[in-house]
């Protein structure tokens, strides 16, 4: 029992699985799964506090790109101060008792590995496993599916996903090099596996386990879809361009020249980058300062990450106008990215179309895609909520999970669009548009094939049109991305009745700009 991620799983909920899944019942009546790759406290394992990689790793000569300070910026190091991830949990765990040990295997891994991750609200975490994805846990990690995890795991993963990660528990970090001198704290080991893809398909493939037959042979892209990011890029053309398509060559950028690893060994490095993933949040990384009071965080680094991303979102897709017929415009929009655009936890996240119809002088004759305030209630009360005002107007890029007939009859739910994430068994809608090198076929295999949309195989655009009012003179469209919206954080809010993260996420959301969108690509033709 000791070995396993143990899910807690109330007996209402034990319908969920199959016979064929392998489950241990406790004296209290309730489950345990068990996921493979290193486990709990698995060879006394124990990580390295973030203070002390700073005392080396921090303060070099790399300016913005030292990294202490760029990891500080990015979100994998604020992954478990993140209210919207809090509230989701809390949420969560009402959902099904005690699915929130899952999800801490992602956010918060030094605390499911070191053995904190019950109970599963966090409450038994510390200061370092607020840190989320530290420096020591990701430079410890092995290649899962590699030889070296057979000698240091006593199970080994079916695939890559749902954070079954193999670490090494020795004082030993990994990296592109390993070529430490003898006076390191630690042993160094060189690691291609620190420059994959794979690296980020551990935590960045999930999938519902209790949707499984058998967690311990299937691989996580052939059960229970939650975020497919990682396949959808194994199954693009970046995929085959070696390091130029990795997940880190977007997201972990190489320093232009070179940089440095740590203070005290002066020797430059050509592979060197930044230590901070981007991504496409920017709101959250104000809201998390203002949460917690700039407790152990860095606010010019979250600043400095927060402008990055804007500017990595800009790469993301191009827009190209054209006028096939007269009154009819027709946008093109390209996926430049090696996944769905959007991509990653689908809850929250979209993206859609805004057009504006400008006349001889400039003036806007009409606008569609627009964004601003409506009424609503929020938990009974009266609320001015900013939203997209008229969706059945534009096109919205989205995916949206879902509750079965069955499912919800058993949940006592709503059948449909559902933001139960851990209940949900259908997709109800995916229209986002795919990478390069996509196919059908491949994609249906990994779950994640478009639904209430055709593209065709190798199409990674998408083409609308619209009508123009008459008078128009020129036409501008923006591509707008938002990371979460107000539906969500009202189901958030109105959902939780567990702790008072959905409130303190709701405040501060108020208090540093609601989440604005964020433009991914622009375009403005003339008649």
């Amino acid at each position: 029992m000791g070995m396993g991620s143990r899910l807690r799983i109330s007996p209402a909920h034990r319908l969920f699985l199959t016979a064929a899944l392998a489950f241990l019942l406790s004296a209290s009546g309730r489950a345990e799964i068990i996921l493979p790759g290193t486990q709990p406290k698995e060879g006394g394992i124990e990580f390295g506090k973030v203070d002390q990689c700073v005392i080396c790793h921090g303060g070099t000569k790399n300016g913005e790109a030292d990294p202490v300070f760029s990891w500080q910026g990015g979100m994998m190091a604020q992954a478990m101060r993140d209210p919207i991830y809090r509230a989701t949990l809390a949420v969560a765990n009402q959902d099904i008792a005690g699915i929130g040990e899952f999800c801490n295997r992602c956010h918060a891994p030094r605390a499911w590995l070191e053995g904190r991750s019950t109970p599963v609200d966090g409450s038994a975490m510390t200061r370092e496993d607020l840190h989320g994805v530290s420096c020591d846990v990701c430079h410890h990690l092995v290649d899962p599916l590699g030889g070296e995890a057979k000698k240091l795991a006593k199970s080994i993963p079916p695939g890559y996903g749902n954070a079954m990660m193999v670490a090494d528990p020795q004082n030993v970090v990994r990296g592109p090099y390993g070529d430490g001198v003898a006076a390191m704290p630690h042993r160094t080991v060189k690691s291609p596996y620190h420059a994959s893809s794979e690296l980020c398909g551990v935590c960045h493939n999930v999938s519902n386990p209790l949707h499984a037959t058998d967690v311990a042979r299937q691989p996580p892209h052939a059960f229970g879809t939650v975020e497919r990011t990682y396949s959808e890029w194994l199954l693009s053309d970046y995929a085959k361009r070696g390091a130029d398509g990795t997940c880190q060559s977007c997201h972990y950028k190489k320093v232009e020249g070179g940089g440095y690893a740590s203070v005290f060994y002066d020797r430059k490095r050509d592979h060197y980058v930044w230590h901070g993933p981007l991504g496409g949040s920017t709101w959250v990384r104000e809201a998390i300062w203002h949460l917690w009071n700039g407790a152990d965080l860095n606010k010019a680094a979250l600043d400095s990450a927060t402008r990055r991303t804007r500017e990595l979102l800009k790469t993301a897709a191009s827009l190209d106008l054209a006028f096939p017929a007269a009154g009819t415009v027709r946008l093109r929009i390209t996926n430049k990215t090696g996944h769905k655009l959007p991509t990653g936890y689908p809850e929250g996240r979209r993206m859609w179309i805004n057009l504006r119809f400008l006349d001889a002088s400039g003036k806007v004759l009409k606008e569609i895609g627009q964004y601003g305030e409506t009424s609503d209630t929020l938990a009974g009360q009266a609320v001015r909520a900013p939203t997209l005002l008229d969706p059945a107007a534009t096109r919205v890029y989205e995916f949206s999970p879902g509750l079965s007939e069955a499912a919800a009859k058993k949940f006592n739910k709503k059948p449909g669009p559902s933001f139960h994430f851990v209940l949900n068994d259908i997709v109800v809608k995916d229209n986002r548009i795919p990478p390069e090198g996509f196919t059908n076929a491949a994609f249906a295999e990994h779950l994640c094939q478009p639904v209430g949309a055709a593209y065709a195989d190798g199409q990674n655009w998408d083409e609308v049109e619209f009508d123009m009012p008459a008078g128009t003179s020129s036409v501008a469209a923006r591509l707008l991305y938002q990371s979460m919206s107000w539906e969500y954080l009202k189901f958030l809010v109105e959902e939780n009745r567990t702790d008072d993260w959905s409130r303190r996420l709701y405040e501060v959301w108020t208090q540093t700009g609601k989440c604005p969108p964020e433009v991914v690509g622009e375009a403005e033709k003339s008649l």
